[in-house]
């Protein structure tokens, strides 16, 4: 997922000289596999949701997490999702080890009282993260903003789109809209589907956008559905789905359109649309915090989410536009991508914030939009 991916490229770029990796996964599988290549070690410690009948499993992790945090005198215990932070805050109690959560939905948590009092420091992909914890003075000092990076030696316009089409058996003279990420309702796939019957009904058969979904399907079933509603639309043979590419940078390069339909509070700013404005695609994404930050009227669109009509139009707009508007969008879109997403940033401050952390020196004053705690 998008979180594993921003988690697993930040340690692929850390100055080792710096910092010591040290991942905890619950169990094998393709990010531990990924881990190894980059020379990262792994801990198996299972991780649980957090729930009435659990509590024992997740007092016995966060036991085993402590022993981890005191055998490797780890400095800094970094977790995203709120249940992992909530093991590791419960496991660094009485360790000098200082917790530092990564928060990547603006979406608020039941567990968000109890986590702004244990974690020494929050980073945050966007603004809007921030502004889920607007009730809490405490956090104005502890929390920054990092945006997360893309690789842009992978992520970058290529020369050839046509000879590269044919590679992946795309037809060069069709409009290719693109889906990425974790194929669920929440993501807006069933919308972004609902959009392409639109645009295909003023279309030759054969001849209009197609759509490619690439992700992993939450749950499984999606994809009968996905498949039920494209053959009721009569689209079914405009529609591919792919599972998780590794070359996903190379579906970026070969589209046209990258389609975010992605539902309130279900991102907090999706990497996936920088990673297509530094690829050349030109991102239609729905109008929800998080998105908002990531695009400007110059290098996309943004349109109200759970409207399909919305973005077909979008699309139906791009597609009929002049290619030197076109030019205008994936200009402005990779200069975004280069100012504002590069890795070697996000890393470096990533680095001097958990150094801050370590020394006890963050600093930062009440921000205009914090208010007395509640």
């Amino acid at each position: 997922m998008g979180g594993q991916r921003s988690m697993a490229l930040l340690i692929e770029h850390l100055d080792r000289a710096a910092v010591r990796p040290l991942v905890i996964c619950p169990g094998p599988g393709p990010l531990a596999e990924h881990l190894a290549t980059l020379d990262c070690p792994v801990a198996y410690i299972p991780l649980h949701h957090i729930k009435p009948r659990t509590l024992g499993a997740v007092w016995r992790s966060s036991r085993r997490i402590r022993a981890l945090l005191e055998e490797r005198a780890i400095d800094i215990i970094a977790p995203d999702a709120p249940r992992d932070a909530f093991t590791s805050g419960l496991a660094k109690i009485g360790t000098p080890t200082k917790m530092v959560w990564f928060v990547r939905l603006t979406v608020r948590h039941n567990l968000d009282p109890v986590l702004v009092r244990m974690a020494d420091g929050m980073i945050g992909v966007s603004d809007d993260v921030r502004r889920r914890f607007s009730r809490w003075r405490r956090v104005a000092a502890r929390y920054r903003t990092i945006l997360d990076g893309a690789d842009l030696e992978r992520f970058r316009p290529v020369e050839d789109r046509a000879t590269l089409r044919r590679t992946l058996g795309i037809p060069p003279d069709r409009c290719l809209l693109l889906f990425v990420g974790q194929i669920k309702e929440a993501k807006g796939v069933f919308d972004i589907v609902a959009a392409l019957a639109r645009l295909r009904t003023a279309a030759q058969p054969g001849r209009g956008p197609m759509l490619y979904i690439i992700g992993t399907p939450d749950p499984p079933a999606i994809l009968e559905d996905i498949t039920r509603r494209a053959r009721a639309a009569g689209i079914a043979d405009d529609v591919t789905v792919l599972p998780q590419q590794d070359d996903i940078h190379r579906w970026m390069q070969a589209a046209d359109v990258l389609v975010s339909g992605s539902h309130q509070d279900t991102e907090g700013l999706s990497r996936v649309l920088f990673e297509a404005m530094a690829s050349g695609a030109i991102p239609v994404a729905t109008d929800i915090r998080g998105n908002r930050e990531a695009l400007t009227a110059e290098t996309g669109m943004l349109v109200p989410e759970r409207d399909p009509e919305a973005m077909a139009e979008a699309a139906r707009d791009l597609m009929a536009a002049a290619p030197e508007r076109l030019a205008a969008y994936r200009a402005a879109g990779l200069r975004s991508a280069r100012e504002r997403y590069d890795i070697r940033t996000q890393v470096r401050a990533v680095e001097a914030f958990l150094r801050a952390v370590v020394r006890g020196s963050l600093a930062g004053g009440t921000h205009p939009d914090e208010t007395s705690a509640s």
